[in-house]
């Protein structure tokens, strides 16, 4: 850029070029790359030539190639590429110095429409200085470097053989960089020996046709075009059998059964299905599900009662489907609710009770000729009917119901009592069981206003004794002592008048469990003796301590037993053919 003068006619630039006086830039061409050079311009006025102005300047050099890169590493060779830079050109010098000596290693000249080039012929293994320049008319350009360094010939890496059936093994391995192929080779002990070629863009294969429990050597090679790479090697067997031999159902109920099978060896998962067999078609929808390789059984749900299934198990090795396996099994028919019975009534209540049904998930009790109904969990095995009229029929019905599905009815009629004298007094209510015990259980209930006192009456669940106790009427709660540990009872409280009892009110309870003694441990064995310990057990008044010979036979012997107290280490000479007790 020129600065203008006053009322310039004309520029003159000393090349020299002529130039108007309204213009203000010149493009000087033909100029030589890095090098400097003096520019001066005159202002020429009509018939004068004004002062000069001088500066000094340097062309740039021609620039060179730009993002030159390795795009590619082979075995014996590295592939090159570059950006063209802006520019006529005339073509490319790409070369390699050597590196011990003066001179090169390689060198070509390219045309200047080229913007990648191959070296060949290079050795394994081995870096390399790479260098490029561009050629201008005008000259070459400065020279642009980088290092690539060739391919080592290695193996495979991770090669796995897995999902081995009865004829057919998979083999996984890791790509090799630069490898035109692979070479897989199987061979068994017998002699047999195949292989196959496969592209670079292989990484497994499913080698097929091998003989049932046969073992195998696999061997696997990358090939760098016509060179092959080292092998490696592993072991395989293929399986003996790939289907599984026993399938079973168990544990049928009528909405559910247990289905089990052996396991297989290399199975990856198993697909069971289950559906109606012909004859129950249109019961039941079939199914199908996928399990993973170490299940060996499977609970089937929601089943329908009364129905045959076919049962097919098939083994999954990978995406392959081995040979299946049927079974069938049939659910069991909805029970009846057995042992249904009236066990007491009065003018307004009637109780029944009836023994449990397996399966069950609840019962429906209906009564008042099927216009009240109840459901109750499936571990209430009585009920008490309560608010019906003196004196009249009533039928009651119970249906043992599972899930969704109703079992078969069972029904009963009684006829209530016309009102006692005893029904005149108030009831008991709110009675609770507010404090169960190994041995005891302690009631509460709500103080009835009018009466003498209370009998509090029970007796083991299932059948036996019944014992009962008065209690006078300002007493709202009792302890029931010295009862079977583990056991249910049934528990009544009624009002008392005098000598006259109203109607009892019934609840249920069980008692607690023995507690476990923990952290039994045998302690300095020796050959005749050993020394025992254990956690104390709160409220224990003492404890059976036996012992018996793995063999199970029993000796006369003699034994002298020491009193402990609870918890206290104890030491006592065996005898280890003897089967005997001792109670601390």
């Amino acid at each position: 850029l020129l600065v203008p003068v006053l009322d310039p006619v004309l520029y003159l630039v000393p090349l020299p070029t002529d130039l108007k006086g309204d213009e203000r830039t010149s493009l000087v061409t033909e100029l030589t790359p890095k090098t400097e050079y003096s520019l001066t311009v005159y202002a020429i006025y009509p018939g004068l030539i004004g002062d000069s102005a001088t500066i000094i300047t340097q062309t740039p050099p021609v620039p060179p190639v730009s993002n030159f890169r390795v795009m590619e590493e082979g075995l014996f060779s590295l592939r090159l590429a570059w950006t063209p830079p802006l520019g006529k050109l005339e073509g490319y010098k790409i070369f390699i110095p050597r590196s011990d000596r003066p001179g090169l290693t390689y060198e070509q000249v390219l045309r200047g429409d080229t913007s990648s080039h191959v070296i060949d012929s290079l050795e394994e293994d081995k870096k390399y200085t790479v260098s490029i320049f561009a050629i201008y008319p005008q000259g070459p350009s400065q020279p642009v470097s980088i290092v690539g360094k060739t391919l080592k010939l290695v193996p495979v890496q991770q090669l796995l053989v897995q999902n081995a059936t009865t004829d057919t093994v998979q083999a996984r391995w890791g790509s090799v960089k630069g490898a035109t192929g692979y070479r897989i080779t199987w061979s068994s002990s017998e002699g047999h020996r195949e292989n196959v070629n496969l592209g670079e863009t292989f990484n497994f294969y499913m080698i097929q046709g091998l003989h049932p429990g046969t073992e195998y050597a696999i061997t696997i090679n990358p090939i760098f075009v016509d060179i092959e790479g080292p092998v490696i090697s592993t072991p395989a067997k293929t399986l003996e059998s790939s289907a599984v031999q026993t399938l079973k159902a168990s544990a049928v109920s009528t909405n559910s059964a247990m289905v089990s099978w052996n396991s297989v060896p290399g199975a990856t998962g198993y697909r069971l299905a289950w559906g109606p067999t012909p004859e129950f078609v249109g019961r039941d929808r079939p199914r199908q599900l996928a399990l993973n390789g170490s299940t060996t059984e499977h609970l089937l749900k929601n089943v329908v009662h009364d129905t045959e299934y076919v049962l097919s198990l098939y083994v999954l090795f990978g995406s392959l489907v081995g040979p299946g396996v049927s079974a069938t099994f049939r659910t069991s028919p909805l029970g009846y609710v057995s042992n249904f019975h009236v066990t007491s009534y009065t003018s307004s209540s009637i109780d029944v009770e009836w023994s449990p049904v397996v399966g069950s998930t609840e019962y429906k009790l209906t009564w008042n000729i099927g216009t009240v109904s109840q459901y109750l969990d499936r571990s209430v095995l009585f009920h008490r009917i309560e608010g019906l009229n003196p004196e009249t029929v009533y039928i009651v019905s119970i249906h043992a119901v599972y899930g969704n599905t109703e079992g078969p009815e069972i029904s009963l009629s009684q006829l209530t009592a016309s009102v006692t004298e005893s029904e005149l007094i108030q009831a008991v209510k709110e009675v609770k069981v507010v404090d169960v015990g190994i041995n005891s259980f302690i009631l509460t209930w709500k103080r009835t206003p009018g009466v003498t006192g209370y009998k509090i009456s029970w007796s083991p669940f299932h059948g036996g004794d019944e014992k009962s106790q008065l209690v006078s009427s300002s007493k709202t709660s009792f302890t029931i002592p010295k009862l079977q540990e583990s056991s249910a009872y049934k528990i009544q409280v009624a009002s008392m008048v005098g000598g006259r009892e109203g109607s009892p009110f019934l609840v249920t309870a069980r008692t607690l469990d023995l507690p476990k003694v923990n952290g039994f441990a045998a302690l300095n064995t020796t050959d005749s003796s050993t020394s025992l310990n254990w956690i104390r057990v709160a409220g224990a008044s003492g404890y059976l301590l036996s012992w018996r010979h793995i063999s199970g036979q029993r000796s006369k012997h003699s034994q002298s037993h020491q009193a402990v107290t609870p918890a206290q280490p104890i030491t006592s000479g065996c005898d280890t053919s003897t089967d005997d007790h001792i109670r601390l």
